[in-house]
């Protein structure tokens, strides 16, 4: 396989910190790893607990209904993680991804790249590890069925989980390197803005000034669309996973009989610290995005001009939008509000679902 031509190093800045050589990560490979990983690997798991845990399936009691049902949700997320893969994973989108946010890379100051490279190496230095013990935890729950499946496919079962861990860590490291890139742009253009407001320039120099960051503002929108399509059906099934998932644990914690292991909470609390990068990065962009509005604002001020007014008004109306960040399922805008709307819905729904099981 002939590697592309060796980017310029704005260019690779963006391409870096993806797990994968940057050279690789838009052609092809990305979308092969993801196939083996998150395709064949949950299609085999969705064989396997159709033919053998179905059969210990059964309907007498609440309880081991809510069991099935478990059983049911745990087959879905991954026949959902198929199909999310097949036909939600456009990697057309990265490739304008990329050609929209070199637009504005141009512009990137060593502080700006420094920071890029720092927040990465954060987020590496806490995914890595995180994601390794939760593959762990994932060996040793499947450890103790070894008597009753054997050893062949207890180790086919812990080497299909691990792979299926590394195709989650990589689109989770993925998600957040856009998202730091996205970041770092907006808070240029803020800052710009900022300067722009603070500045004595002629006011003559004003209007050009507001519509060059006008442009740049619209190339970072335009990044972020491109960036949301790419991921989309990815974060809409990893929130669903996440609160499915710890609904259906947090209820079972509430039976009589049930005896809390670390184990069990570790793997909780290793998902919640997943939710929390990823929502942290995800949220960031949104306010990032509306953060200059304020200076506008106070920008308007110093006008005196028709024409700059009317640049400033269209500027500020744009933020005002709110509408710039990713999103669930094309819905709802994921920001702060969606975000205590899921914890509320989610207690909600452990709350009815515990009264009805167990009393």
């Amino acid at each position: 396989m002939s590697s592309p031509t060796r980017p310029n190093p704005l260019k690779r800045v963006i391409l870096e910190g993806y797990i994968l050589p940057y050279k690789y990560i838009i052609g092809p490979v990305t979308k092969i790893l993801l196939l083996f990983t998150l395709v064949i690997c949950p299609a085999f798991q969705i064989a396997f607990y159709s033919i053998h845990a179905f059969q210990v399936v059964n309907y007498t009691t609440k309880v081991s209904m809510f069991e099935t049902v478990h059983l049911f949700i745990v087959i879905i997320i991954l026949s959902l993680k198929v199909f999310m893969v097949l036909f939600g994973f456009n990697t057309d989108y990265f490739t304008k991804f990329i050609s929209t946010i070199e637009l504005l890379s141009n512009e990137f100051n060593s502080t700006t790249v420094g920071t890029i490279k720092r927040n990465r190496r954060l987020n590496l230095n806490i995914f890595v590890p995180t994601f390794i013990c939760y593959g762990i935890l994932s060996m040793i729950y499947i450890l103790p069925h070894m008597q009753k499946l054997g050893i062949s496919k207890v180790t086919f079962l812990i080497i299909d989980e691990s792979l299926i861990v590394l195709g989650s860590l990589f689109l989770h490291n993925m998600v957040c390197n856009i998202c730091i890139c996205l970041r770092a742009a907006f808070s240029e253009i803020n800052a710009q803005i900022a300067s722009l407001k603070e500045a004595s320039n002629e006011l003559s120099n004003l209007f050009h000034g507001i519509r060059n960051l006008r442009k740049r503002y619209s190339h970072a929108v335009r990044s972020t669309q491109n960036a949301e399509k790419l991921f989309r059906c990815f974060i809409t099934l990893f929130y669903v996973e996440y609160f499915s998932q710890n609904i259906v644990n947090i209820v079972r914690l509430f039976g009589p009989q049930t005896k809390i292991e670390p184990i069990f909470l570790l793997a909780i609390l290793i998902r919640t610290v997943h939710l929390l990068i990823l929502t942290y990065n995800l949220v960031s962009v949104n306010n990032l995005s509306r953060q200059g509005m304020e200076d506008l604002y106070e920008l308007s001020f110093k006008l005196n001009s028709i024409h700059l007014y009317h640049e400033n008004d269209i500027f500020i109306a744009r933020m005002a939008l709110s509408d710039v960040g990713f999103t669930f399922a094309n819905l709802f805008t994921i920001n702060n509000s969606f975000i205590t709307s899921m914890f509320t819905l989610s207690l909600t729904i452990i709350i009815a679902l515990a009264s009805f099981i167990y009393n």
